[in-house]
């Protein structure tokens, strides 16, 4: 898990080629469509539907009522429809005489498997059976025509559908057969959408009505809803450059998160693969894991943003202060070494994090020791959850003294992000603690709850101070002029950029090898007034394997179009 050091030229990613305007027209013509689709269902089930008999446990479903959410400008993400469902009594058939008869016309007229008709007939102590799931409305109209209603009969059935299909899958999640939240926002507000007695939690003090731009889906039937602070048609742009990068680069998986470092709030989160919750059982069940969330890493170079803040705010250095590089660190019998083996002799601080020097950033973090490093890690974040509003999220792994397989080696390869592992979400909140002046914020996907049509906003909330602003200031200049000493200084033409890179190699049983590496980029803009920061992830890329090359490119694209659709004005101090 070396990082190359220096700038090496590269071509700059093209602009996007599509606008938002584009986009937001093609997302409510979709909306149109669907709601005249949901309307109609909903109008056909009042005219012709027939309940299920008192008692069905098929006929539980339609009873629970979820609410809806939408994206931070209103667009729908997920909302109840009804599918129709044949069912049938055996119990009751078994005592008809022409039951064989009439299982045979059933089958027929319906349009079914007879095979299957009379297999789920046979399991005759039951009152309730499903013949068929999703069925036609020509095979409903078939099974009214025998008018044996507590023999067969057409009901409809509730369930969850996601507008917007494979978009956000990881954000969104899904919720299974029986209604009940699985993954993502369906999982973690699961209490709150079903008006479940299980949600505990008190709602936020300031409320306020509903924006009009909500207020074409909001408030739903039962009254419980989200608005998320996720923004639809930027994360369908994010999604498209992460898909490119990984076909470019021939990488095996990735990520890309946006964030707002003054709220906490999600703008955007992209893991591929991924999958469509309409359709979740269609891919192996690792894929709904929130890698971004759940999965942890060794996260490289982009680590030694902590090392350098530990250090500049316990003041053991300065930007200036001067180390001497000899290529390496002896550790114990074991050697610390710069990537490509390089040496740098006498190196400013400044330019040691500028060129990703390991052997400096070792040394920096040997001379303030374990106590005063693991304190900053832990104040950053990291072994701990981020308390993100999402299920499933991973701690990290981080040892250190008081482990007996902890040694001072450990420490000095964990400055520059090896032998240390965390969450793509865990790195990305501490480096947008930077960006907001040294306050690390709990993350948050959710902006806000809607009850019986009023916004509970919901507000930023302090987990800790790790550094102060005065330390983030000077962090956050030294960030900057690593851009400008990179292959892209003008990645983001009119912003300044403060950004680091990572190239993680992947430890293997045999060790770590060069050859397959994870490589990440991550920053934040406009540097004087930090308002989005981009974490750009590709794993095992094939193309190239260090970051530079593979990573910067994806995150000028996406904050190209950041800074255009979040409407974020220039800024160049």
């Amino acid at each position: 898990m070396l990082e190359r050091p220096g700038a090496e030229d590269a071509r700059a990613a093209a602009d996007p080629k599509h606008v938002l305007a584009s986009r937001v027209r093609l997302l409510i013509a979709i909306f149109l469509v669907i709601g005249l689709a949901v309307i109609a269902r909903l109008i056909h089930w009042q005219l012709f539907g027939e309940a299920p008999e008192v008692g069905a446990t098929e006929s539980q479903a339609i009873e629970i009522s979820r609410g809806r959410f939408v994206d931070r400008s209103g667009l729908l993400l997920a909302i109840d429809s009804f599918v129709w469902e044949i069912y049938a009594n055996p119990w009751q058939l078994s005592r008809t005489d022409p039951a064989p008869a009439l299982t045979r016309d059933l089958a027929h007229a319906a349009g079914l498997p007879t095979a299957e008709v009379e297999a789920q007939l046979a399991q005759r102590d039951l009152t309730v059976v499903t013949l068929a799931k999703n069925a036609t409305e020509a095979q409903c109209e078939a099974v009214r025509a025998f008018e044996e209603p507590r023999l067969v009969w057409c009901a409809p059935r509730r369930v969850r559908i996601y507008p917007l299909g494979p978009l956000a899958a990881h954000v969104v999640g899904f919720s299974n057969y029986s209604l009940v939240g699985v993954y993502g926002v369906e999982a973690s507000y699961d209490a709150w959408l079903r008006d479940d007695l299980v949600w505990t939690q008190r709602l936020p003090g300031d409320r306020a009505p509903l924006l009009e731009a909500w207020k074409l889906y909001l408030p739903s039937p039962g009254g419980r809803d989200l608005v998320l602070h996720l923004d639809a048609p930027f994360q369908h742009l994010v999604e498209k450059y992460l898909a490119e990068a990984l076909s470019f680069n021939e990488a095996e998986a990735g990520t890309i998160i946006v964030m707002d470092p003054r709220t906490g709030g999600i703008l955007a989160l992209a893991n591929l693969p991924s999958f469509d919750p309409n359709h979740y059982s269609d891919v192996d069940q690792e894929t709904w894991v929130n890698s971004a969330v759940g999965q942890i890493y060794e996260p490289g170079s982009v680590f030694k943003l902590i090392t350098m803040a530990a250090g500049l705010d316990s003041g053991q250095i300065t930007p200036d202060t001067v180390f001497e590089d000899n290529g390496y660190l002896q550790v114990g019998d074991r050697y610390i070494r710069n990537a490509e083996r390089k040496q740098y002799g006498k190196i400013t601080v400044r330019d040691a994090l500028a060129k990703s020097v390991n052997v400096v950033t070792a040394q920096i973090c040997m001379d303030m020791g374990a106590e005063t490093f693991y304190r900053y890690v832990h104040k950053f974040g990291f072994g701990k959850l981020t308390e993100v509003d999402l299920n499933f999220e991973g701690y990290g792994i981080v040892k250190e003294p008081g482990n007996p397989l902890w040694s001072y080696f450990d420490q000095a390869a964990n400055s520059f992000g090896q032998g240390i592992s965390v969450t793509t979400l865990q790195m990305i909140n501490a480096v947008a603690a930077i960006a907001n002046g040294g306050t690390l914020l709990q993350p948050q996907i959710a902006r806000g709850l809607i009850k019986d049509g009023q916004v509970y906003t919901l507000p930023p909330r302090v987990l800790g101070y790790p550094i102060t602003p005065e330390t983030a200031r000077t962090l956050t200049e030294m960030m900057v002029y690593t851009m400008d000493q990179s292959a892209y200084p003008d990645l983001v033409p009119g912003y300044r950029v403060a950004g680091k890179t990572g190239t993680a190699e992947i430890p293997t049983e045999q060790g770590y090898t060069s050859q397959e590496t994870i490589t990440s980029f991550v920053g934040f803009l406009p540097a004087a007034n930090p308002q989005i920061v981009i974490l750009v992830k590709l794993v095992r890329p094939k193309r190239s394997q260090w970051a530079e090359h593979v990573v910067m490119p994806v995150f000028g694209q996406v904050a190209r179009d950041a800074v255009r659709i979040l409407e974020i004005a220039p800024e160049r101090q």
